[in-house]
């Protein structure tokens, strides 16, 4: 269960990649001035605790059916696995809201994401999108964005879990 829930962790990484070279001093000042136009700290927050309220119900969908899946285990084994996770799942959520809230995580987030913008915006570009999210439409996606995100995270998995779980069957069977 512990391979499962390291797993989950390893999926939910929001960025990944090697680190660019420090971008030029232009550069990052641009950056930061669109992250404050996206009000991105608040976006981020917010998504956050969107993710803190989601996520033990997909941990619990994604652990059950691991456990309905295994073969190997009886009846009685695949009932106390369930009953195992009812009991770890509030404490698995209570570490990873954890991480959620490390305010060190903000910190590298916004350092991962000058870097980002950096390589693929130049600076004058970057401003013309800071002045896109102060206008009112840009204003309203930003608002929004933590809410239409969770749900999309939701309907990815209301469609992709059926399709991984009959392909994982494939291989259950060989």
């Amino acid at each position: 269960m512990k391979n499962i829930v390291v797993a989950l962790i390893a999926s939910l990484a929001l960025v990944q990649g090697a680190l660019a070279a420090d971008p030029a001093p232009a550069n990052a000042a641009a950056v930061r001035e669109l992250l404050d136009a996206m009000n991105y700290r608040t976006m981020w927050k917010a998504s956050m605790e969107q993710m803190s309220k989601t996520l033990p119900g997909i941990m619990r969908q994604q652990i059950e059916a691991t456990i309905q899946a295994d073969t190997t285990l009886t009846e009685a084994q695949r009932k106390e696995k369930l009953q195992q996770l009812q009991a770890q799942l509030p404490k698995m959520t209570e570490i990873l809201n954890s991480v959620f809230t490390d305010p060190g995580l903000m910190a590298d987030m916004e350092a991962e994401m000058i870097a980002l913008y950096s390589r693929h915006f130049t600076a004058d570009e970057l401003k013309q999108i800071a002045a896109y999210y102060r206008t009112p439409v840009g204003m309203k996606s930003m608002q929004l964005m933590p809410q239409v995100m969770a749900e999309s995270m939701a309907i990815g998995q209301r469609v992709t879990m059926p399709r991984i779980q009959k392909a994982m069957e494939q291989f259950r069977y060989k």
